[in-house]
C-alpha cells in the first residue's frame, strides 16, 4: 500500500475561490485520488482559494506578476517554485493567466486545465455564454493537457451537460461546475497512473463500457449487442451482470435490417461497439431514434467508439442522443480518442413498427 509520503506531488494554480481546488482536496482526503497537494499558488493575493488551502493544511503562495518584468520571467519563477517542491503534475483550476513556454518546457505534457465546454467547441473566455449564444442543446466540461494553443491540447476527460430551456449563464455554469468537480480528480488520477482511474473501473475500453451501465450487478437485464460474435465487451458484460441475457446477431450489423429492430423491443441495454464508422450521420441519428423508441422505460444505449478529430464528433453524437429523446445523456469514459457514451431513460413510448430506414 502506498503511504501518503510516497504519493505523487501535485500543485494547483488558482486565481479565485478555488471550488475545483476543493474537489481535489476532498479527493485526496478520501483516497479517491492517490496524490498529495504540495502547494497551491495564486497570481492574486486576495484569491479565496488561498485561505481554503491553508485551512486544509496545504502550503499556499501568492506569486505577484508585478514583481517580474514579463510573462516569461513570471513563468520561470512559477516553474522554480514548483520544482523546489518536487511537483510532478500542475493543475490549473481557474488560473486566469495564459501559460507561457518556460512553464510548458518545465512540465511537458504535465499541466492540466479544466474548461467549461465540450472542447473543441467554445474555447476561451465566457464558454457558457458562447453555448447559449449558439443555441446548442448540449455543452459540458473538459479536462485537457495544456499546450501553447489556447484550449487545444489533448483531451483527458469530458462530461456532457444539457442546456435547458430558460437557462442563464449562471444556471448553466452551476450545472457544469458540478461535473467539473466530479471529473477533475478522476482526470488527474488518470494522468498520474497512465490509465483511466478505478472510478469508474476502466482498465480497458470493454471494462469501461461495462462499468458505465447504470444497473445493479444482480439485475436480470436484457442486453442487445450490435455485433455478430462475442468479444471483450460481451465477456465484460457477462462478468459484471451474470443474470443478464445478451442477444448477438448472425451477420454484421446492418441498420436497415429488421432483425435488430425486433430484438431491441423492451431491451434494457443496447450496446454498439465500433459500429459507428460504417454509418452515415443520418443512419446514426436514425439508429438512436429507433433505440429510444424500442428499449424499456429504464433502458438505453451505450456506444464504444473512436471520437478523435477536430469537428467535435462526440458533441454531435451526444446531441443526436438528446434529440432522440434520451433523458440522461453523458460521456462516461474518454481516453486516447476512445470513448464510451450513451443515453438512458428515453421519453418516447415503445414503438410497434419500424420507421423508414435512414439514408
Amino acid at each position: 500500500m502506498t503511504s501518503v509520503t510516497d504519493r505523487p506531488r501535485i500543485a494547483v494554480l488558482i486565481s479565485g475561490r478555488g471550488s475545483n481546488l476543493q474537489s481535489i482536496i476532498d479527493a485526496t482526503r478520501s483516497g479517491a485520488l492517490g496524490a498529495t497537494i504540495a502547494v497551491v499558488i495564486s497570481n492574486r493575493a486576495e484569491a479565496p482559494g488561498l485561505a481554503r488551502a491553508r485551512e486544509a493544511g496545504i502550503e499556499a503562495l501568492f506569486l505577484s506578476p508585478r514583481e517580474y518584468p514579463d510573462r516569461d520571467a513570471y513563468d520561470r519563477a512559477l516553474a522554480q517554485a514548483l520544482r523546489e517542491r518536487d511537483v510532478v503534475l500542475v493543475c490549473l483550476a481557474g488560473f486566469m493567466r495564459l501559460v507561457g513556454q518556460p512553464l510548458l518546457e518545465a512540465f511537458p505534457h504535465r499541466i492540466l486545465n479544466i474548461h467549461p465546454s465540450l472542447l473543441p467547441s467554445f474555447r476561451g473566455l465566457h464558454a457558457q455564454q458562447q453555448a447559449l449564444d449558439h443555441g446548442v442543446r448540449m455543452t459540458g466540461a473538459t479536462v485537457h493537457v495544456v499546450t501553447p494553443d489556447l484550449d487545444a491540447g489533448p483531451i483527458v476527460m469530458q462530461a456532457a451537460v444539457p442546456v435547458l430551456a430558460g437557462d442563464t449563464v449562471e444556471s448553466l455554469a452551476a450545472r457544469i461546475l458540478v461535473e467539473e468537480h466530479r471529473i477533475y480528480p478522476l482526470a488527474i488520477a488518470a494522468v498520474l497512473i497512465g490509465r483511466q482511474p478505478p472510478d469508474p473501473p476502466a482498465q480497458c475500453p470493454a471494462s469501461a463500457l461495462a462499468a458505465s451501465v447504470p444497473f445493479e450487478a444482480s439485475d436480470a437485464i436484457r442486453i442487445v449487442e450490435l455485433r455478430s460474435a462475442a468479444g471483450d465487451t460481451t465477456r465484460e458484460l457477462r462478468k459484471r451482470f451474470p443474470r443478464s441475457s445478451i442477444a448477438l446477431f448472425d451477420d454484421r450489423f446492418n441498420v436497415a435490417s429488421l432483425d435488430w429492430w425486433d430484438a431491441m423491443r423492451r431491451a434494457d441495454l443496447v450496446v454498439a461497439p465500433f459500429v459507428m464508422p460504417a454509418l452515415t450521420d443520418a443512419k446514426k441519428q436514425y439508429l438512436y431514434k429507433a433505440i429510444g423508441d424500442r428499449v424499456s422505460a429504464r433502458g438505453g444505449v451505450l456506444v464504444l467508439d473512436r471520437v478523435d478529430g477536430s469537428s467535435s464528433p462526440l458533441l454531435h453524437q451526444l446531441m443526436w442522443l438528446k434529440h432522440a429523446g434520451f433523458a440522461h445523456v453523458d460521456c462516461a469514459w474518454l481516453v486516447g480518442g476512445l470513448a464510451v457514451f450513451g443515453g438512458f431513460t428515453p421519453r418516447a413510448a415503445v414503438s410497434e413498427s419500424p420507421p423508414p430506414a435512414g439514408s
